[in-house]
């Protein structure tokens, strides 16, 4: 009887370690998590410094955009995510640029500007090789600039040798390209705090250059660009800028900010860093940093927001 109760003494010590360990291994496991996503949130902020010449955040914007598309299409939400984190990231590689070649169209470089801009999803795929939680993202950022008949780059890859998820970040990479890169000519006027006014000003602002991307995207789909990609993110932006038109222009307490609302006008740092862009739709991870922008009086405690 005592050895009875000695087993169940050792038995009952043994489930207490196992439980201590699972929850120790718990809180590695979340720790490590949070490592992860704070290093996905630095080297975000990172690749924004070579985005001054885009009116708005492109890699906020195209992270958005291929999640979408690719949950139209029925990918499963483990390669969403690895698409959302390679749409974010695929531009880091262009921190090794000069200015003078970063606001120029491929079509305006000469052909050496054109052969270091080739260069630059190889840059961003050696920066992030070095850390593991990368990997499975890494072939998506690398192929994200093929063309299905092999005109792309780095490697003239065809066809299904292109990662699924390098497709819709191609097409959407694009189109925010055509639509949102600063031309020449607006590139040294100062429009980074106009606001607007209403929501048809905001659709005015892209309508032509967003008609001739998407004319662009369909004329070339089955070519260079997947054709289920291109359809269902057209379907989709065409949708999302026809909501548009039911919201009004509010100015919104910081902490009443809500995912969908839109920024109405664009909000930089004290040290230029952009925070928000006008026409960008509000993320549940965009809210607790805006709060805490607000709270170190970087940005306003009320933000004009479509809503």
């Amino acid at each position: 009887m005592e050895l009875d109760d000695n087993i169940k003494a050792i038995l009952a010590q043994k489930d207490q370690r196992i439980s201590e360990l699972e929850k120790e291994n718990a809180r590695i496991g979340n720790d490590l998590a949070g490592t992860f996503f704070e290093t996905i949130e630095l080297m975000g902020s990172v690749t924004t410094f070579t985005e001054r010449y885009y009116e708005g955040n492109h890699g906020r914007f195209v992270a958005e955009k291929v999640e979408s598309v690719a949950k139209l299409l029925g990918v499963k939400e483990h390669l969403r995510f690895q698409i959302r984190i390679a749409g974010l990231l695929a531009g880091l590689g262009k921190i090794s640029f000069k200015d003078s070649n970063l606001f120029k169209f491929p079509h305006e470089m000469t052909k050496s500007e054109f052969d270091q801009f080739k260069l630059y999803p190889r840059i961003s795929v050696e920066i992030l090789k070095h850390h593991s939680g990368f990997e499975s993202i890494l072939p998506i950022i690398l192929q994200h600039t093929e063309h299905l008949d092999g005109s792309g780059f780095p490697h003239g890859l065809k066809g299904d040798d292109i990662h699924p998820g390098a497709k819709i970040l191609c097409v959407v990479d694009t189109y925010h390209n055509l639509v949102y890169k600063k031309h020449r000519e607006t590139q040294r006027s100062d429009k980074k705090n106009a606001a607007f006014t209403n929501t048809q000003s905001l659709l005015a602002a892209s309508k032509d250059r967003h008609t001739s991307a998407i004319k662009y995207l369909q004329q070339r789909k089955g070519s260079w660009y997947d054709a289920r990609v291109v359809d269902a993110f057209a379907i989709m932006i065409e949708h999302e800028r026809s909501d548009l038109s039911d919201k009004q222009i509010l100015r919104v307490p910081v902490n009443r900010i809500e995912p969908a609302m839109i920024f109405a006008q664009d909000y930089h740092s004290s040290y230029g860093l952009l925070i928000a862009s006008r026409g960008e739709a509000v993320t549940e991870e965009m809210i607790k940093p805006l709060i805490r922008f607000a709270e170190a009086e970087e940005i306003p405690h009320k933000l004009l927001m479509l809503a």
